[in-house]
């Protein structure tokens, strides 16, 4: 009996040490996203990715802070610094925030947190949505990011890999698509839509779902489509840069501004745009078949993005300002402070 207490004993510590190990295991493991899943809107990531709501929280780059990661509520409440240098191309899905990490941006007042005083780190990257753990994904120059499903598609312009990437978000499985330059930011129900840019300038989609098998969806020149209902919204390259949608049942197409649209971006009521022809350098809004066209705001703006409670805008030429209205039209357009 005596000889059996340490056998005993042994044995409890091996069970014990592998449930251990198992569990450690286990937390380091990147479970995979339901395959519908997308990382941020399109007409966010159009504008730079630089904002992104997901599971009450909302990330974004901080302009009082070089672009460097931040998370705050909704409301702008409870305001958290997540990385030390500067982010864009932001898109999330569960237990994690991916982005490109900027090193030409970076906070070198304060103290770099993960990655260390060293300025020379850019790429694709992923952390937890607290900001730990950061990871590097793919040290490439990328100027376009989607998450669909459990895959990162990105663009990169310039190199051996230029074209169109994809890499599962537990850094496996990497692949080089096509050396086509196209942008993966719309993205649903595993499809991407998507603007040719070599053979022509058709709308496209990519089924993902599907050995990433490709067809022709409307014909012109199309750019930075949004595909909400039945309806595909979209820059109309050939006639002075006009917003347009077409119904994607009929194809019957609404013009509904013939303004020239800088950017635009939109929610599931109003469409937002800027425009810089002479004579009309305004900010603007209108419903999404083009009527109550109104001025938001006189200037020269980009990186419009939208959350559930705000538009945030910037202005041309100044890289440390932000400007926020509620979405609701219930204040008027102010500075936004994130500190």
């Amino acid at each position: 009996m005596q000889k059996r207490v340490p056998l005993i004993i042994f044995s409890a510590i091996v069970v014990a040490s592998t449930i251990l190990i198992l569990l450690y295991l286990l937390s380091k493991r990147v479970p995979m996203n339901d395959e519908t899943v997308v990382g941020n809107t399109p007409g966010n990531l159009y504008n730079g990715g630089i904002v992104m709501e997901m599971d009450g929280r909302v990330y974004f780059a901080n302009p009082l802070e070089n672009d460097c990661l931040y998370s705050m509520n909704p409301d702008e409440t409870d305001l958290k610094e997540m990385t030390s240098m500067g982010v864009r191309n932001i898109v999330g899905a569960g237990k994690y925030i991916y982005y490109y990490l900027d090193y030409s941006k970076t906070n070198l007042s304060g103290d770099l947190k993960g990655l260390g005083r060293v300025s020379t780190f850019y790429g694709l990257y992923r952390c937890d949505t607290d900001g730990d753990n950061q990871s590097l994904l793919d040290r490439e120059n990328i100027s376009a990011v989607q998450l669909v499903g459990s895959n990162l598609y990105y663009r990169v312009d310039y190199g051996e890999e230029a074209g169109l990437n994809s890499i599962r978000i537990d850094a496996k499985e990497q692949a080089h698509i096509t050396t086509e330059l196209l942008d993966p930011s719309c993205a649903i129900n595993g499809k991407i839509y998507y603007s040719g840019i070599d053979l022509d300038h058709n709308l496209h989609v990519m089924d993902t779902l599907s050995e990433n098998a490709s067809g022709i969806v409307l014909n012109g020149n199309i750019w930075q489509p949004i595909i909400q209902g039945d309806y595909v919204y979209y820059i109309d390259a050939a006639h002075h840069y006009r917003l347009c949608r077409s119904n994607m049942n009929s194809g019957n197409t609404e013009v509904l501004t013939n303004s020239r649209v800088d950017f635009y971006n939109m929610n599931e009521y109003n469409i937002f745009y800027a425009t810089s022809e002479a004579g009309n350098q305004t900010l603007r809004v209108m419903r999404l078949d083009g009527s109550g066209n109104t001025v938001i705001a006189e200037g020269v703006y980009h990186g419009l993005s939208l959350t559930s409670k705000y538009l945030y805008f910037k202005p041309f030429g100044v890289d440390n300002v932000m400007y926020h209205v509620p979405v609701d039209g219930s204040a008027m357009v102010s500075t936004f402070l994130p500190y």
